[in-house]
């Protein structure tokens, strides 16, 4: 496990793949220690749940400030926090989770820090290299069908095949969890839920096609994105 830098900054613990300089660590931490606030919400119904905050830092450049909120019923008395458990801190399993996923060569956002606050009910976050695109493929295969369809074959199938091929279970792989930059490469997102898959990889392929195919039929997607096993390559 690569070996992260520390900082307690106002009851939050930070914890950086990187050592974040003096100029930048204080309007970094302004951001965490306000991630209280309203800030933006993630309102792309494919896009997941999260508080997003953009912005440019010194030596970071721009980052993504990406707050856990829940959903659901249980959302309306608990917004922010999370259960300690045996599985360890949300936020910190996530990036260093981006770290493995570079290492196999699958396209993630670079991984900057995670930040959480509290013992055994806590709320945090991630912060991510920010990928200069407006688009996640969902939206893109509307917005461009036949660029986005080429994308879809040339670029996702193989990185699709790759998570299967090091069994890797990404429950909310679909296409809102895609994003294409703005050179047209793609990147997954949402890695806060994933894990190794240990059973057969048959199961593994059918659990993931299921998830992605049941929210192309649920958004109305373009049907040539939806996974099918006979045009796998």
């Amino acid at each position: 496990m690569k070996e992260l830098f520390k900082y307690n900054i106002e009851d939050f613990k930070i914890l950086s793949v990187d050592y974040i300089s003096e100029s930048a660590i204080s309007p970094f931490s302004k951001v965490i220690i306000n991630t209280n606030k309203k800030v933006s919400k993630n309102i792309n119904p494919l896009g997941g749940r999260a508080e997003i905050v953009i912005k440019n830092l010194p030596d970071l450049g721009m980052v993504v400030f990406k707050n856990y909120f829940r959903g659901g019923f249980i959302s309306f008395f608990n917004k922010r926090h999370y259960l300690r458990c045996r599985q360890g801190i949300r936020p910190l399993n996530e990036i260093l989770f981006l770290l493995e996923m570079k290492n196999l060569g699958i396209p993630v956002p670079d991984p900057i820090a995670a930040y959480y606050k509290g013992r055994y009910l806590y709320r945090g976050g991630i912060v991510m290299k920010y990928i200069n695109s407006p688009y996640t493929l969902a939206e893109y295969s509307i917005k461009n069908e036949k660029k986005a369809k080429e994308i879809f074959y040339e670029k996702f199938y193989p990185v699709y095949e790759k998570i299967i091929k090091n069994n890797i279970y990404h429950p909310d792989l679909h296409p809102g969890n895609v994003v294409v930059s703005n050179e047209e490469d793609i990147f997954i997102i949402d890695f806060d839920k994933a894990e190794y898959f240990d059973g057969l990889p048959f199961y593994l392929r059918e659990k993931t096609e299921s998830r992605w195919n049941r929210a192309v039929s649920k958004y109305n997607l373009p049907s040539f994105l939806a996974i099918h096993p006979e045009k796998q390559h």
